[in-house]
């Protein structure tokens, strides 16, 4: 049988409550959230509600990333994302969106422009990590595919350029 502690509270602030859990414990202070102003709703969801313009041509650089060997490690029942590429998916996703880019609506085509190193000489396995960040970006939608993916080698430097452009079906 369990037995029920009584709490006894009182707030002599508004913003503030004191709680005492038993006798002779230390009281508690718990600060109330102050109420912030509401965002506006539009009645849409997911990109649709992004504050972002919708966007014909978006251009960001990004680094390369991890390896294959490096992007899923299995768990025992299934694969999982590693930890390098959690911590690349998150140093990405930051510099994507201090570009401010715009965000696509419908379906796309993916231009890679990629510097040859041995992390970009893996072409086929750039296209699921690169789409993923754009995801997390809000950029495309979650887990659209493009309709059209190039890569091609020629970058300056050690980012990759993406450019992500609407596709329209010829």
């Amino acid at each position: 049988m369990t037995n029920i502690v009584p709490f006894s509270s009182f707030t002599p602030f508004s913003t503030t409550t004191i709680v005492v859990p038993r006798a002779g414990a230390r009281p508690l202070t718990v600060e109330k959230a102050r109420p912030r102003a509401a965002a506006p709703k539009t009645g849409r969801f997911g990109l649709a509600a992004e504050p972002r313009p919708i966007a014909r041509k978006i251009e960001v650089k990004a680094p390369p990333p991890p390896p294959a060997a490096q992007l899923y490690v299995h768990n025992g029942q299934n694969y999982v994302r590693s930890d390098v590429f959690e911590q690349w998916l998150d140093e990405a996703a930051r510099r994507v969106i201090a570009q401010k880019p715009g965000r696509m609506s419908g379906g796309y085509a993916m231009e890679i422009v990629a510097p040859r190193t041995a992390r970009t000489r893996h072409f086929g396995v750039m296209e699921r990590p690169l789409i993923e960040l754009l995801s997390r970006c809000r950029v495309i939608t979650y887990g659209q595919s493009p309709d059209r993916f190039s890569v091609s080698y020629g970058g300056l430097g050690r980012e990759l350029t993406l450019t992500v452009t609407e596709f329209v079906a010829p």
